[in-house]
């Protein structure tokens, strides 16, 4: 029979589709004895239940809930929200994969006008009791009742003003009653219903809030973002709540077991006294380091560093342990396995296998290959003569450096991004409302805020240059600028940031590629040994080509030809010998480009020497290099001093109705042969004086858009008679391919494999046409 609720003791880390990952994980340390609040676990699969059954909770997760909640309060001798020790709990959801800050996690459930007296009573702090009431109905209200954060925080304002105070934890116990009353009406306002008293309404409604957050945009478009569409619904765990609001003997924190950001051992993380983990997670605030705590209070952090020595052995991996301290005593709430900057994800698996905690094919196998894609990237170039004008600082959020644009708007964001604008997001908050802005942008600068906020994760996973809680930033919104000290920055400035030291310079300043780490090529050379296929890459210049090579790349996968002639001195010809009528002049302008373009093959096989470089001709259709717009076609004219009308003519005469199916790529080589001609007269000419220098190039040139055996003939051909003419037939070893992006070519690859030397399948025009 189905169950959907399990006591932490029922479950262990091997129940992850049962219980969720947060759930599994909390069910395992129990197992392990770890200091961690007493509570249970409602399965996925009652979400999932629950949207079947039209938003509704089914009879037998009720019962189970009911039955076991029953079982905790026995346990612990203390009755849900009742009594003068109630019982208060937090729900916070956990799917089977993390979803870091997407669905609100409530706390102090089971707080109503009763309960708060016993919870002031019990805590001997009446101020305490009424601050976690009051905390509780503005935030059940804005998840389970959908009322507008605005609405609160308008009342706050008003007593906050009213008493000439800045912050709501400076009101007296009297005031904080008053605003709660405040909450009441503006709930009865906006929703016609009074805040529920009951508990078990309160707990129900709650996961009524998880269930529908889960179906919302926003985590929705989390899940399509990051490929988990598969999962279909979350768990809940239900807990103690542990009061780290209680007094200034209690706190909560954020602690990795290995620095995020450079994989370098030792505990880092985030914490403050008298504060609950939501608030130091939220990015609102800016806390202190991790390892105060061992000056404030040594015997905490002593057993946290033991505990977290146990997690990383038991689990594998970094870990992400939240933590709170009630009066002097720490809690475990939850431990995680960490996400981490791409660097500090490859450094860390190999210190692992160094470590003898993990072999080297799980180490392989714990990598999480994706992020690999973000190991390249920019810094400073700090050469001496290098003139930078520091104008801020912060916290490091990633080890990346960027330059860009400020932009205060997040909304703006992915209209600039699709003009190509590299954009720096100035933001108030670290803030999850952010995720969305953040895959787009190069750089993001906050006022508050921290390296263990939850929007700090996309940061470090996407390399994504960060200065973070500038205290010295001022953000007005309204007139689109900011000020930094004494620098007054708008909207559209220019500046750099530096992630790795977590400071802002005025301007563009140089940057440089990243050296490729030792822990990397150590990776490579472990995965050399379970390997069973090559991989190549996807690189249209000798940069990318040399910088692909750096991070272990065994030969150039496609090589998009066109994309090397948009340099201004290329371009320039290949328009004139696009544009011109005459066949003679066209061949002369393309044995110009022969000239120059031979340098740059020339480099590719230089860097690859030895390995196979697939070379993809001309594919796109000749008009798009001709511009289509009046002002544009002016310009070129002028530049190449022929007649505007030569080029509206000739940019008429080529246009294609669907770019994507008219005469283009092989198509275009069998009514033009003369431009394929000079690419591969090109690729042989360099091949040729790169063997005189001692280099063993292996070109493969590619046939894009070919639909049949018989033309990629036709089209061979063509490449054999130059070979021949150029000396490449008996010198060069070189092979012809065929790209299948055309159904009937797909359809028919067993008479292709007859007449080529390869096949590759581009799967976007492939698509497309299906």
């Amino acid at each position: 029979m189905q169950r959907y609720v399990y006591l932490f003791k029922e479950g262990s880390a091997l129940m992850r589709p049962q219980l969720g990952l947060k759930g599994s994980r909390l069910s395992e340390m129990y197992r392990m004895g770890l200091p961690i609040p007493p509570g249970l676990v409602i399965s996925p699969e009652a979400c999932i239940k629950y949207a079947e059954n039209n938003r509704t909770h089914i009879s037998q997760v009720q019962e189970e809930l009911r039955e076991k909640l029953e079982i905790l309060e026995k346990s612990l001798g203390q009755k849900f929200g009742q009594g003068p020790n109630p019982l208060i709990v937090s729900l916070r959801p956990g799917a089977e994969v993390q979803m870091p800050g997407i669905i609100k996690d409530i706390v102090n459930i089971g707080l109503n006008d009763n309960s708060v007296l016993g919870l002031a009573i019990k805590s001997e702090n009446q101020l305490f009791a009424w601050n976690a009431y009051r905390q509780f109905v503005e935030d059940f209200s804005i998840s389970a009742m959908n009322i507008h954060p605005n609405r609160f925080q308008a009342a706050n304002n008003k007593i906050l003003n009213a008493r000439s105070l800045k912050n709501l934890r400076e009101l007296a116990v009297d005031d904080i009653k008053q605003l709660i009353q405040d909450y009441f009406k503006i709930i009865n306002r906006y929703t016609g219903r009074k805040f529920p008293q009951n508990p078990d309404e309160q707990l129900w409604l709650t996961m009524d809030s998880i269930y529908n957050a889960w179906k919302s945009p926003r985590a929705v478009g989390y899940r399509r973002m990051n490929d988990l569409t598969h999962i279909k619904g979350t768990g809940v765990t239900l807990q103690k709540m542990v009061f780290s609001t209680l007094n200034n003997n209690s706190g909560a924190g954020i602690a990795f077991t290995r620095n995020p950001l450079t994989g370098e051992k030792g505990l880092f993380g985030d914490f403050m006294m008298n504060i609950s983990l939501d608030d130091l997670m939220s990015g609102r605030v800016t806390p202190k380091r991790l390892d105060m705590l061992k000056n404030n209070l040594p015997n905490i952090y002593e057993e946290l560093e033991t505990l977290s020595k146990r997690l990383e052995t038991r689990f594998q991996d970094v870990q992400n342990i939240h933590f709170a301290i009630e009066n002097g005593a720490l809690h475990l709430l939850y431990s995680k396995n960490a996400k981490l900057a791409a660097e500090a994800e490859v450094k860390t698996g190999v210190d692992l296998v160094n470590e003898k905690i993990l072999t080297q094919r799980e180490c392989i196998n714990l990598i999480y290959a994706p992020l690999l894609q973000y190991l390249p990237h920019k810094l400073i170039d700090h050469k001496e003569n290098q003139v930078k004008k520091l104008i801020g600082k912060g916290i490091s959020g990633s080890t990346a450096s960027a330059t860009g644009k400020i932009i205060f708007n997040k909304e703006k964001v992915n209209e600039l991004a699709k003009k190509g604008e590299n954009i720096i997001l100035f933001s108030k908050d670290c803030s999850t409302d952010d995720y969305v802005a953040l895959t787009l942008v190069k750089g993001y600068v906050t006022q508050f805020g921290s390296a263990t906020a939850d929007s700090s994760i996309l940061i470090r996973e996407r390399s994504i240059a960060s200065v973070l809680s500038c205290k010295d930033l001022e953000i007005n919104e309204q007139r689109t600028e900011c000020r930094i000290g004494d620098h007054i920055l708008k909207e559209g400035d220019v500046i750099t940031i530096n992630g790795a030291k977590g400071e802002i310079y005025e301007g563009a300043v140089p940057l440089i590629d990243a050296p490729v780490i030792p822990e990397y090529e150590q990776l490579l050379n472990w995965a050399d040994g379970f390997k069973k296929m090559k991989v190549m890459m996807n690189a249209n210049n000798p940069h990318e080509v040399a910088l692909g090579k750096a991070y272990g790349a065994e030969g150039i996968g496609l090589c998009k030809s066109e994309q090397m002639y948009l340099e201004p001195s290329k371009l320039k010809k290949l328009r004139r010998a696009i544009i011109t009528d005459s066949l003679d002049e066209r061949k002369h302008v393309l044995e110009e480009l022969v000239q120059i373009q031979k340098e740059d093959y020339k480099t590719l096989f230089r860097l690859m020497s030895g390995k196979p470089c697939i070379i993809r001709i001309l594919d796109p259709p000749l008009h798009s290099f001709v511009p289509g717009d009046e002002k544009s076609q002016k310009e070129l004219a002028a530049e190449l001093e022929i007649p505007v009308e030569s080029i509206i003519s000739q940019h008429a005469k080529l246009a294609q109705y669907n770019p994507s199916l008219g005469l283009r790529g092989s198509r275009l080589a069998v009514v033009y042969p003369e431009f394929i001609q000079f690419e591969v007269k090109s690729i042989f000419i360099a091949a040729l004086e790169a063997v005189e220098e001692g280099i063993t190039p292996l070109p493969c040139i590619e046939l894009p858009m070919i639909s049949s055996a018989k033309e990629f003939t036709i089209v061979k051909k063509v490449i054999t008679e130059i070979a021949i003419e150029t000396g490449a037939q008996d010198k060069i070893k070189f092979q012809v391919g065929a790209l299948i992006e055309i159904p009937r070519a797909a359809l028919t690859t067993n008479e292709l494999a007859k007449v080529a030397d390869f096949l590759q399948f581009g799967s976007n025009d492939l698509t497309q046409m299906t």
